[in-house]
């Protein structure tokens, strides 16, 4: 990544702070930096170990017990396999490359966008009227965790994720 890295500091009594906004955050800020796009580094404050991983595993963790899932209970058996096979390092690298993929395909539907934009003689809209439209994706992306509210429920997901 070209950006330089986002410094969160992370105190003994589990407390983080962002250094860029001078600010105490909490997981749920952090999750929303990483789901805005912006990389983040997280060190203890004492020492300057980094701790970025824990605290990244820690999210995942939260958003796959309390919010919606998205890692099926295969999948999950199939990593802790993963983890104790000499191809370990292929299928991290695998990974990594179809999740770097899918956040790359975010540039394509916004050029599409325009694209059709174009087509439809609405060239004057332009990409800053995308900007309410990609302000909802990221929220929508930011809250991909959170359980469904009741009025939200489809009830057809229930069947599908058995």
């Amino acid at each position: 990544m070209s950006k330089d890295r986002r410094i969160i500091k992370k105190y003994a009594n589990r407390r983080l702070y962002d250094t860029e906004t001078s600010q105490s955050i909490t997981l749920t800020d952090v999750r929303d930096l990483i789901g805005a796009g912006e990389p983040v580094q997280v060190v203890e404050a004492k020492t300057g170990k980094d701790v970025t991983r824990s605290v990244l595993l820690q999210i995942v963790a939260d958003q796959e017990l309390l919010g919606q899932p998205v890692l099926s209970n295969d999948f999950l058996e199939a990593m802790i396999r993963v983890n104790s096979n000499p191809m370990r390092d292929l299928t991290r690298s695998y990974l990594e490359r179809v999740m770097l993929h899918l956040e790359s395909q975010q540039q394509t539907v916004d050029d599409a966008w325009i694209s059709t934009l174009k087509k439809a003689g609405l060239e004057d809209i332009g990409s800053a009227s995308l900007e309410p439209f990609r302000k909802f994706q990221k929220k929508m992306f930011s809250i991909w965790s959170e359980s469904l509210s009741p009025d939200l429920h489809d009830p057809d997901e229930d069947s599908r994720s058995t």
